[in-house]
């Protein structure tokens, strides 16, 4: 075997660029011990007063206190979450940018063609947040009080469903339930979920697939009635809301889950730095408040977020095939 000839100008380019690393490593980790010195953007791709602002908000607050800057969280909604989150896969890689996602992450590349950013490969996981629910909730005054009264209605006219956007995961859920059973339903999307609970309530659309956060209040005023929760179990902030087979309907066993991401490239010591700082704003006294509001608090490493997008992307794969959904 031939060898390259010997290239002093190359030996000595390698030598420059290796010192040139060696030098810049303490300058790195010296910028990450003093991280963050400015306030962080914690964006919400969804408009306020949705689920998401719900566990965002008060998250943002205790995170904002535990790194000892300020964390401004920044709604910017618009195609099912994912106008927020291309901006955040471009946005600079230094830790002062970071998405609050939940599982559209998996769900909308399944079903957009025009999602720009890949959730495995534009991101990096920082922490797993916590689960939810989801509910199917309608009027009060809405004639069917369970699933197969759902049923029976929806074979005289399809009933609408409301959720907080097309190719999130209450509108793959809703369009699952009707590939299994013979529930008939047309679907209506919204920028969030607090425009298409609005909705439910005032009677422009027949049902609402959302969160239970999203819709406990309404419930417990008296807004909106409970048909079902999907899930194995109930909820435990709606106790009185059966569960889809206790209700008539099929098992449907899915959970919404929350997590923290940042840009790809974010240097190891700033993502170790939010990381425990996430950890420990959701000890004790936020993580309780949480509870109350119906989530499952659950913070966890990079690996666990990692494992719920692969899982969810082959899972809605085949819903999206099964229901034909397609958005161009």
């Amino acid at each position: 075997m031939i060898g390259r000839p010997f290239d002093p100008r190359r030996r000595r380019a390698l030598l420059g660029l290796g010192a040139a690393a060696l030098a810049t490593a303490p300058v790195l980790r010296a910028w990450a011990q003093g991280f963050p010195s400015r306030p962080i953007s914690m964006v919400v791709p969804f408009p306020p007063g949705g689920g998401f602002d719900t566990i965002a908000r008060p998250f943002a607050e205790r995170l904002g206190k535990r790194l000892g800057q300020a964390v401004i969280v920044d709604n910017r909604p618009g195609s099912g979450g994912n106008m927020g989150t291309d901006a955040v896969a471009r946005a600079p890689a230094d830790g002062y940018t970071l998405l609050f996602a939940n599982d559209f992450l998996a769900t909308n590349p399944s079903v957009n063609r025009n999602v720009r950013y890949d959730p495995l490969k534009d991101f990096v996981p920082v922490s797993m947040i916590g689960t939810t629910q989801v509910v199917i909730a309608v009027r009060p005054d809405f004639p069917a009080k369970n699933f197969n009264e759902l049923v029976a209605l929806s074979q005289q006219r399809p009933l609408s469903f409301g959720t907080p956007g097309a190719g999130t995961s209450p509108h793959l859920v809703g369009e699952y339930l009707s590939t299994i059973s013979p529930l008939k339903t047309l679907h209506v999307p919204y920028k969030g979920t607090a425009p298409s609970v609005n909705d439910a309530i005032g009677g422009q659309i027949d049902m609402v697939y959302a969160t239970t956060p999203s819709v406990a209040g309404h419930i417990a005023a008296g807004k909106l009635r409970g048909i079902a929760v999907f899930g194995e179990r109930r909820s435990t902030h709606l106790p009185e809301v059966p569960t889809l087979p206790e209700a008539g309907g099929p098992a449907v066993n899915y959970e919404v889950w929350y997590c923290l991401m940042a840009p790809a490239a974010v240097p190891a010591a700033v993502l170790s730095s939010i990381r425990d700082a996430t950890r420990k704003a959701l000890d004790g006294e936020l993580g309780a408040r949480l509870a109350q509001l119906g989530y499952a608090v659950k913070p966890s490493g990079p690996e666990e977020v990692t494992r719920l997008i692969q899982r969810d992307l082959a899972r809605w794969k085949d819903v999206v095939a099964r229901a034909n959904i397609s958005i161009d």
